[in-house]
């Protein structure tokens, strides 16, 4: 499983890569065996105006399996960071238990 990061203009620091790549690694922990690639984007969906416009979308796409993308948006980075987590390890779970229900595709 790799983690990638893009984060465009924003910059993340040290501190709050190594906290996505924590939280993210987590959320997937399903797959840490399996190749596959989780695209993170961090977005500032207002720019400069603020309010709750701090946006991250996680994509994967685990083997045998179709698409997940999941998208949360918050007052900052941490605080979307971590419901999108959330919500991925959620999707996971489902689509993960739907296949062992109905077989492989």
């Amino acid at each position: 499983m790799e983690i990638r990061l893009f984060d465009g203009s924003i910059k993340t620091s040290d501190a709050q890569h190594e906290y996505i790549m924590t939280r993210v690694g987590a959320a997937a922990g399903r797959l840490k065996d399996a190749t596959c690639t989780i695209d993170v984007r961090l977005s500032d969906v207002n720019g400069p105006k603020g309010g709750i416009d701090k946006q991250c979308s996680i994509v994967v796409t685990p083997p045998g399996l179709t698409t997940l993308r999941v998208e949360e948006q918050a007052a900052d980075y941490y605080a979307a960071i971590d419901a999108a987590a959330t919500t991925l390890k959620n999707a996971l779970a489902r689509s993960l238990e739907r296949t062992k229900a109905n077989g492989p595709r």
